[in-house]
């Protein structure tokens, strides 16, 4: 069975999301994120500090394309539309949901996290700037957008999973 892979901003609820939807689903899931964190031994803001974005960024681009997306639910970050080879895979490989959202919900979601959690461009670009370029890429790599804002993690995971078998996507619920 093909995977689940979420895109969308920093705060759209990828992670929470996801990570639901894989519980409802009986798959696997996997945080980029935390994946980085488990290999490095570092967070990947840490690890942008250090480094540098590019390296960041290829390294999320190596750990993606190292994984299996059979029955699997993916949280990249944000900034993975950034990678062709990476988003090439995803593309093939799973059925990809642009988590749509509008700057004062990631705003309100993150708080003082927004600006300390290695956004790849935020500080350059700001929020607004940012989210309107890379709604761009998260349209064109999507397959299926919902829109995300004030619902649960909960209910936010029931919409996209009826929204994919109302698209004709096989999917059963492990658990209702």
């Amino acid at each position: 069975m093909r995977g689940i892979t979420f895109i969308g901003m920093a705060g759209a609820g990828k992670s929470a999301v996801g990570k639901v939807v894989a519980e409802m689903l009986n798959w696997k899931f996997v945080d980029l994120d935390k994946l980085i964190m488990k290999t490095t031994r570092m967070h990947h803001d840490d690890y942008m500090k250090q480094n540098g974005e590019d390296a960041l960024t290829a390294l999320e681009q190596k750990l993606t394309l190292e994984l299996n997306f059979e029955s699997l639910v993916f949280a990249p970050p944000g900034s993975m539309i950034y990678s062709p080879l990476a988003m090439d895979k995803i593309k093939q490989n799973s059925t990809v949901v642009y988590l749509k959202t509008v700057p004062e919900t990631i705003e309100k979601r993150m708080g003082e996290r927004l600006y300390k959690n290695g956004i790849v461009g935020l500080k350059e670009k700001g929020l607004k700037k940012l989210m309107e370029e890379r709604a761009v890429l998260y349209e064109k790599f999507a397959n299926y957008t919902f829109n995300s804002g004030d619902q649960s993690k909960e209910e936010m995971a029931k919409k996209v999973i009826d929204g994919l078998i109302y698209k004709g996507l096989d999917l059963k619920y492990a658990i209702s």
